[in-house]
């Protein structure tokens, strides 16, 4: 009983590992409070985040947090294929009967690549994130920009910093900034000329 009336759980930096992380995603669905899971730093890897992947589509949960400055999870590519199917939950939360769309989700540090963003880019459009950090994430320009022409209409918040971006992307974001004028937007510690700082 008490686990359903959970609204938050922290396990930061625990070395729960892709075993441990199987196990906690089983329990998601049935935790019908739980609204932030922060599990940064625990050595989730792409089998890790494919439990999450499936059972996040069925829980409550709104904000997600698998990386931070502190560091993240080594989810790789794949595991941030794994998850961008997540962010399509519209319909199985409806079928859940949760009232909630997962909104915010920090993947910074998580060895993203360019695949990853890639895969991330096809399913934001029709997610309900507000706030996404994609923070040292190794995307690069091609990564970065599938996300930027991606982004849903609702997002709020998005962190690109320490991605080696260039000027190209910075170009890219005065369109997307024309788009969403109310975008927040981090380009931290990229490789941006003066003219783009």
């Amino acid at each position: 009983a008490a686990a359903r009336d959970l609204r938050e759980l922290v396990l930061s930096a625990n070395r729960i590992g892709d075993r441990g992380i199987i196990s906690l995603a089983e329990a998601l669905p049935k935790c019908d409070k739980l609204e932030r899971l922060l599990l940064d730093r625990n050595l989730i890897g792409a089998a890790g985040a494919r439990a999450l992947a499936r059972c996040l589509r069925r829980s409550s949960v709104r904000e997600l947090v698998l990386g931070s400055h502190l560091g993240g999870n080594p989810l790789g590519p794949l595991g941030a294929e794994a998850l961008a199917g997540a962010l399509n939950d519209g319909m199985e939360r409806a079928a859940a009967d949760r009232a909630t769309r997962l909104e915010a989700l920090n993947l910074e540090s998580c060895q993203v690549g360019e695949l990853g963003a890639k895969a991330l880019a096809t399913m934001l459009p029709g997610s309900g994130v507000t706030l996404l950090s994609l923070a040292s994430d190794d995307l690069g320009d091609e990564g970065a920009a599938a996300v930027l022409q991606a982004l849903p209409p609702g997002l709020m918040s998005l962190d690109l910093a320490g991605n080696s971006l260039s000027d190209r992307v910075g170009q890219l974001v005065g369109e997307t900034l024309q788009r969403q004028p109310t975008l927040s937007l981090s380009l931290a510690q990229n490789d941006l000329s003066p003219n783009f700082k």
